[in-house]
């Protein structure tokens, strides 16, 4: 298996990337902190306690708006 350095055009987007994410990660956070607040503040038998995710940016390279298998060789 061979490595190559990456260009700096490639670290300033995979910098740019884990920051989204970062940030995305964040909101999601406190989305969910504030949905089980009201869930936990609502009367019992009132909610659902099945769990929701959202979906990441990082899944199939949408954050980056890449597909996979698009690496640069």
């Amino acid at each position: 298996m061979s490595y190559r350095r990456l260009t700096p055009k490639e670290i300033e987007d995979l910098r740019a990337e884990m920051r989204d994410a970062g940030h995305w990660m964040k909101a999601e956070m406190a989305r969910r902190r504030r949905e089980r607040a009201e869930t936990e503040a609502s009367p019992p038998g009132a909610g659902s306690t099945e769990s929701v995710q959202s979906p990441s940016p990082m899944s199939n390279g949408e954050a980056s708006g890449s597909a996979l298998g698009d690496e640069q060789v």
